[in-house]
């Protein structure tokens, strides 16, 4: 399997064996990529969409990860539990709709330990979210894959986070 010149950045942006959250996984390929890799020890695949799921499910049985890697049918954070994860990715979807998700989450998210974020549009909100929570912004560039311009923004979740 290979995976995206986008997805892989996302996923090498991770830090090496902490617990991942993918949030909007889709199909499940940067959980699948970082199992393979051995940067994460477990990761929790989270998607709205029935649909989307069962494609991840599939991909993760297929690649003999299902002990590692927990489907979850879930809106956003709602089906993870404080504590639960150390690095949370959130891509492919608008900053505005990734901005809600991560205030409705906002237990999760102070729990975690680093946040990985690549809106489509809206990044201005990721550094917002940074700014009013305290969290250091550790990576923020552009990467260009298949003739088109994506923003990556990795912020760290400080102890003493409002």
């Amino acid at each position: 399997m290979s995976i995206s010149k986008r997805l892989e950045l996302i996923a090498n942006l991770v830090t090496p064996g902490y617990r991942v959250s993918d949030i909007g996984t889709d199909h499940g390929y940067v959980p699948i990529y970082l199992l393979r890799q051995n940067l994460s020890p477990s990761a929790i695949a989270v998607d709205i969409s029935k649909g989307s799921l069962d494609k991840a499910i599939f991909n993760v049985s297929r690649a003999g990860l299902e002990e590692k890697i927990d489907c979850r049918l879930s809106d956003g954070l709602d089906g993870i539990s404080p504590g639960e994860t150390d690095s949370i990715i959130i891509a492919g979807m608008g900053g505005i709709l990734m901005d809600k998700i991560l205030r409705r989450g906002i237990d999760v998210v102070l729990s975690s330990k680093e946040l990985i974020l690549a809106p489509h549009r809206d990044i201005q909100l990721m550094h917002q979210f940074a700014e009013e929570y305290g969290m250091e912004i550790v990576y923020d560039n552009t990467i260009l894959d298949k003739k088109k311009y994506y923003n990556i923004v990795k912020l760290k979740v400080n102890n003493n986070c409002k």
